[in-house]
């Protein structure tokens, strides 16, 4: 009962600073936000919430590292992309800005200020149209029009760092206070590298061009005439095989990575037909998965496609063989479609559409899949491509990001 209590009082503490920051009483909203993060240190709100009236106070240093600290106490969720946002438009990076609103009003597009912080970010980056739309969505959400307080001047210069008070645990448990990072000289070589690399890399499908390169090198690799046979022998999905051996399951991971060879086509239309759909399809499923998501989407869809495809092939007394990677780019189609369906409302009106899209691909790739069509010469795997599109589905439920309702 007392902990019910508490979280209650929690509650009231954060709806009571998110309208005072909505009144623009700022620094009596940085007082709620910060009891919140007294009574409550593991919990996002009070963190995003300080982040909130540092910006608007100018304390941009103790507003980034209210940022950091929601980042690490809920990666993937809304208050993570809301704060990623704040980052970002501390350091005037609005591009990137307007990237951690898109995918935090996605996730949650119910919060006024989102929406207001959004039409500010078009504002900067001269994108007054848009703008306008954002504003008005945050005033229909808010019944308030101006929030131009609430964010920094477009003019400004840096400011001073002006301490604040550090928030105190209670009963005795010591400061809760912002781990600063540590300054860029007193980092390794290692560190220092690691940081480059992630900034380089930062956004971009990383698993999605490693997958295509990888098939890619594959291929070619597997057309030399004195590795042709090794590598197809030994790698594409063979049913008489594995049921002479079970230890030659091996074979439903690496026939993802092998397609048809030259010497059935003149052509490589196999490989090039898979590469461009797990290419436009991947790019975006990477980015709302993220990377590791991504891959155990792909991975496992190619390996249940491969199953699936096995047990027709022995139920059916039809013994036979397979390679591709169309059952795991099939398994994030799938992935991509549950996130349609499930985050429908979140897309508002473009929702609809992109189902209505999904569902025309899907029937088309499904004729194709089931119409007796041919591949150079070979048969499409038509219950490969079903069994990695129902394993796709399931897995984009199951790993879908936290954080949006």
């Amino acid at each position: 009962m007392e902990q019910q209590t508490g979280q209650t009082d929690v509650r009231a503490l954060i709806e009571r600073g998110n309208e005072l920051l909505k009144d623009e009483r700022i620094p009596e909203a940085a007082a709620e936000f910060a009891r919140v993060a007294q009574v409550a240190p593991q919990d996002p709100s009070g963190h995003l919430g300080l982040a909130q009236t540092n910006l608007a106070l100018g304390q941009y240093q103790i507003a980034s590292m209210a940022v950091q600290q929601v980042r690490q106490l809920a990666p993937d969720s809304a208050d993570a992309a809301m704060a990623e946002a704040i980052g970002a438009v501390i350091d005037r990076r609005y591009e990137a800005a307007l990237d951690a609103t898109d995918r935090e009003i996605a996730l949650d597009p119910t919060r006024a200020y989102s929406h207001a912080l959004r039409a500010y970010i078009f504002r900067r980056l001269g994108r007054n149209y848009d703008a306008a739309l954002s504003e008005a969505r945050a005033a229909r959400l808010s019944g308030k029009r101006d929030w131009d307080k609430l964010f920094p001047p477009a003019d400004r210069a840096p400011l001073p760092f002006v301490p604040m008070p550090t928030p105190v645990a209670p009963s005795g448990a010591g400061p809760q206070a912002y781990a600063a990072p540590r300054p860029w000289d007193q980092r390794s070589q290692v560190e220092r590298q690691m940081t480059r690399i992630r900034f380089l890399t930062r956004g971009l499908p990383i698993a999605t061009f490693s997958l295509i390169i990888a098939n890619v090198i594959i291929f070619a690799i597997a057309q030399i005439p004195a590795l042709l046979n090794p590598i197809y022998g030994f790698g594409i999905v063979d049913d008489a095989a594995i049921l002479d051996n079970p230890l030659q399951a091996y074979r439903f991971f690496t026939a993802m990575f092998l397609h048809q060879p030259l010497i059935q086509s003149a052509l490589p239309l196999h490989l090039l037909l898979n590469m461009l759909s797990l290419y436009f399809i991947g790019v975006i499923t990477e980015r709302v998965f993220g990377t590791g998501r991504f891959l155990l989407i792909y991975f496992l869809s190619g390996i249940v496609g491969g199953l699936t495809q096995f047990g027709v092939d022995v139920f059916t007394n039809h013994i036979s063989g397979g390679l591709g990677a169309s059952g795991a780019i099939f398994g994030v189609f799938g992935a991509l479609g549950a996130f349609f369906l499930l985050r429908r409302r979140a897309l508002g009106p473009a929702g609809n559409a992109l189902i209505g899209q999904w569902f025309f691909w899907l029937l088309i790739n499904l004729v194709f899949s089931f119409g007796g069509f041919s591949l150079g010469g070979a048969g499409i795997a038509g219950f490969d491509h079903l069994g990695g599109l129902a394993a796709g589905l399931i897995l984009g439920a199951l790993l879908l990001p936290r954080g949006g309702r």
